[in-house]
Formats: C-alpha cells, structure tokens, sequence
C-alpha cells in the first residue's frame, strides 16, 4: 500500500512538470510568434512615395526595354502533358512576338508568331500550321496556359506598363520591403496585385485574384540582374493554380533592343493548314 502512494506521489509530481513544461512552452512559443509578428510590421517600409510616381517610375523601367532576343530553357507542366526545352524568344514592344521551341537533341518542335491581332503556329512534328485571331482562347491553346496579349508580353519580357492604373482604382501600401500596389476591376471582377521593388521599381510579382481571392494568374520574377542600365530577371514563373497550370523561363543569353529581330520562319508546301476563329 506504501508502495502503490509512493507510486501515486511520484506520478502526480512528473505529470505536473509536464504540464509545467507545456504550459511554458506554449507560453514562449505565442511570445515568440508575437515578437515576430511585431518585427515583421515594423520591417515595413514606409510608403512615402504617390501611386502616380509609382507609375512613372515603373513605366520609365519598361521603356528601357524596347525588344528582346532571349535564348533559355522551358518548362511547361498541365494536367495532360509535361515537356521541357529550350526555346528561342524575339519580342518587340508593343505588339509582336516570335517564339522556337526545340526539344531534346535540338529537334524542331514548334514555331509560333504572334501579334495583338492574330497568330500563326507551326506544329513541326505533325507538319501542321494553325492561323487565326490571338484571343486568350486561341493563345491558351497553343502556349498551353489561358494569358491575354499583354500578359504575354509582360510574362516574357518582365516588364510592365501601367496605363489604367490611377489613385481612384488602386491602392498603394507596403509588405515587407516592397510596395504592393492593389487595382481593382468592377468590370472583370478581378484584383491585380504589383509587388514592386522599392529602390530599383521593377516588378518581382504579379497575382490577379477574383473577389473571393482565389489565384487566377501568378507570375513570379526570380534572380535580377543589372546591365546596360536594365533590370531584368533569368528566371520566370507563371502559374494558373486553378487549372494546374505551370510554365517556368530561364533565360541564359539575352540582348536588349536588337535591331536583327526575325518575325517569320518557312512553311513547308506539305504542311495541313488549319483556320481557327
């Protein structure tokens, strides 16, 4: 009977002593997620700047970049297929883009010219050539991810050029060390987000999100470089997460503002020609 108090004694002074550690455990812990969250606030920079000189001074960055030649490699992942390759990019501001994608081996995989108006794809395995308008439907299809014109301007050169943006249908705050510039649309009912870079005013992100918050369009801008006064990414991510979408660029040769640019390639006689609407 001693033995069994003993036993009861000693199980009520350990069983307290954990409760004693857990209990100071989960005290340090929420004082440290306090502490952090404080921190983290006051690690925000101050907006001292107006959403009108925000504009300016990103848009001064986009006219830097008036075309691109890149060469890199490509990535591109969907529900129903999953490729990788290098591909080829002659882009021209504000309305003409030229793409090669090539698979292991250097082997010719697609062509693509597209403009603000219409579009030619040249499928070179299948030997078929696709013409039509570039809407968003037509451009989903053949760059396997749904991106309006301008997104794909934007996405492949990481560049932007506010136009509609204006202190009535945006808001300007901080996060972090950037500034996050909010517009929202009534008509589209969707919200763009800018996370711009609060000394140099490049984009690093880019989200549109619908009213209930849920993610339509992601593009990422990853590992800047400077030269010849430019600020321009290696690596680019664009996701649609809702359709489980994924492209990601890295550009390993790039030249800014080339006057060589190439916006056409051969179609053999051979080839099936197809005309989307």
């Amino acid at each position: 009977m001693h033995k069994l108090n003993v036993l009861k004694k000693n199980f009520r002074k350990r069983f307290q002593f954990a409760i004693n550690n857990i209990l100071t455990y989960t005290i340090l812990f929420c004082s440290s997620l306090i502490i952090y969250s404080c921190a983290g606030s006051q690690n925000n920079i101050d907006v001292d700047i107006t959403i009108e000189e925000l504009k300016q001074q990103v848009n001064t960055n986009s006219s830097k970049i008036k075309s691109l030649k890149a060469e890199g490699t490509i990535d591109i992942e969907t529900p129903d297929m999953s490729n990788s390759g290098t591909i080829t990019v002659n882009l021209l501001k504000p309305d003409s883009l030229y793409t090669k994608l090539e698979g292991p081996f250097g082997i010719d995989v697609a062509d693509i010219i597209l403009t603000r108006k219409s579009f030619i794809y040249y499928n070179v395995m299948d030997n078929r050539v696709i013409k039509g308008p570039s809407s968003p439907l037509n451009v989903g299809a053949i760059m396997r991810i749904k991106l309006d014109f301008d997104d794909i301007i934007n996405g492949f050169s990481g560049t932007f050029f506010f136009t509609d943006v204006t202190s009535d249908n945006s808001e300007l705050k901080s996060d972090g060390n950037k500034y996050l510039l909010i517009t929202k649309d009534d008509i589209s009912k969707e919200i763009k987000k800018y996370w711009i870079d609060s000394d140099d005013f490049y984009i690093t992100k880019y989200v549109i999100t619908d009213y209930n918050k849920k993610i339509l369009l992601e593009m990422e801008y990853l590992e800047y470089n400077y030269r010849d006064g430019i600020y321009f990414p290696n690596r680019i991510a664009i996701s649609r997460p809702q359709e489980n979408t994924y492209i990601w660029l890295d550009y390993t040769i790039k030249t800014f503002n080339s006057t060589d640019l190439i916006f056409k390639f051969k179609i053999p006689s051979s080839a099936e020609v197809i005309i989307w609407e």
